[in-house]
C-alpha cells in the first residue's frame, strides 16, 4: 500500500480523534455550564424563599403589632368604659342601705357585655381560630363585633359558591381585612361599611367599601405606610390590591386573592 494512502488514513484518523475531542470538550463545557445554572437557580430560589420568609413574618409581625395596638385602643375604650361604670355603680349601691334591683341589673349588663367584648376581642385576636372557621365566618364575626357599638353600619355579601384558601393565605387576607376596618373606623366617618365576597373562577376578589370622608389617592401614596402596607400584604399571597378613593366619596379596596400559588390574579 503507498506511503501516501497510509498518511491519507493516518490524517482522517486524527481529524476524527481531534474532533471527538473538541466535541467532547464542548459536551463537558455545556454539562458544566448546566449544571453550574442548575446550581445557581437552586441558590437564587433559596435566597427568594429566605427573602420572602422574611418579608413574611416581618408583615406578620406588624399586622399583630396593629392589630394588637387597635385591640388595645378597643379595650380602653369600650371594656375600659363599662368596667369604669359598673365601679361606680357598685360604688353607688354599696353607699345604698337597700339593694336597688334596677341599678344592680344595670351593673350585671354593663359586666356581661364587658365580658363578651373581651371574649370577641380575644377570638379576633386568635390565629388558631381561623384554622377551625372560613374566611367568610371570621370577616362575618368581625362586622357584627365593629356593628355593635352602633357607630357603623355592617354588611356582609357573597357571590358564587364559597371556595377555600390555604391557610397562610385566609390568615394574610383576614388581617388585610381587619386592619383596613380599623382603618375606617379611625378615620374614615363612616356610617356604613360593605364587605364583599366575590368567589370567581379567577380568583377571590373582596371589596371593602365605605361611605366616610375619603381621601387623595396621589397624597396618600407618598405619605404613608398603610396603603403601601397593604398592597405588599397583597403580593404576599400572589396577589394585589386595587385603591379607590375621594375626598367626600367615600372609599373601596379591592383584595385579589388567588386560591392557590399555580394561579395569578
Amino acid at each position: 500500500m503507498p506511503v501516501d494512502h497510509y498518511q491519507e488514513i493516518l490524517a482522517v484518523i486524527i481529524t476524527v480523534v481531534v474532533l471527538f475531542m473538541a466535541l467532547l470538550c464542548v459536551m463537558v463545557l455545556i454539562m458544566f455550564n448546566h449544571q453550574r445554572r442548575k446550581f445557581r437557580y437552586r441558590e437564587e430560589k433559596k435566597a427568594m424563599s429566605e427573602a420572602y420568609q422574611k418579608q413574611l413574618l416581618e408583615s406578620r409581625l406588624e399586622m399583630q403589632e396593629e392589630t394588637f395596638d387597635s385591640i388595645s385602643r378597643e379595650i380602653h375604650d369600650n371594656v375600659g368604659q363599662l368596667l369604669s361604670l359598673a365601679k361606680v355603680q357598685l360604688n353607688i349601691a354599696g353607699q345604698n342601705t337597700t339593694a336597688d334591683k334596677d341599678l344592680l341589673e344595670d351593673i350585671k349588663s354593663n359586666v356581661g357585655q364587658a365580658m363578651t367584648d373581651l371574649r370577641d376581642i380575644a377570638k379576633s385576636l386568635s390565629s388558631e381560630r381561623l384554622q377551625w372557621i372560613s374566611l367568610v365566618q371570621a370577616v362575618s364575626h368581625e362586622l357584627h363585633r365593629i356593628g355593635r357599638n352602633g357607630l357603623m353600619q355592617c354588611n356582609l355579601r357573597t357571590l358564587g359558591e364559597e371556595r377555600s384558601l390555604p391557610e397562610q393565605r385566609k390568615t394574610i387576607a383576614f388581617r388585610i381585612v381587619q386592619e383596613s376596618l380599623q382603618n375606617i373606623l379611625k378615620h374614615a366617618q363612616a356610617s356604613e361599611v360593605e364587605v364583599l365576597f366575590d368567589f370567581a373562577d379567577i380568583g377571590l376578589r373582596i371589596h371593602i367599601q365605605d361611605n366616610g370622608l375619603g381621601f387623595d389617592i396621589e397624597k396618600a401614596a407618598t405619605g404613608g405606610l398603610g396603603l403601601q402596607n397593604i398592597k405588599t400584604r397583597a403580593a404576599l399571597m400572589g396577589g394585589h390590591a386595587d385603591i379607590k378613593s375621594a375626598s367626600g366619596e367615600g372609599t373601596t379596596i379591592i383584595l385579589h386573592v388567588p386560591y392557590n400559588e399555580y394561579q395569578t390574579s
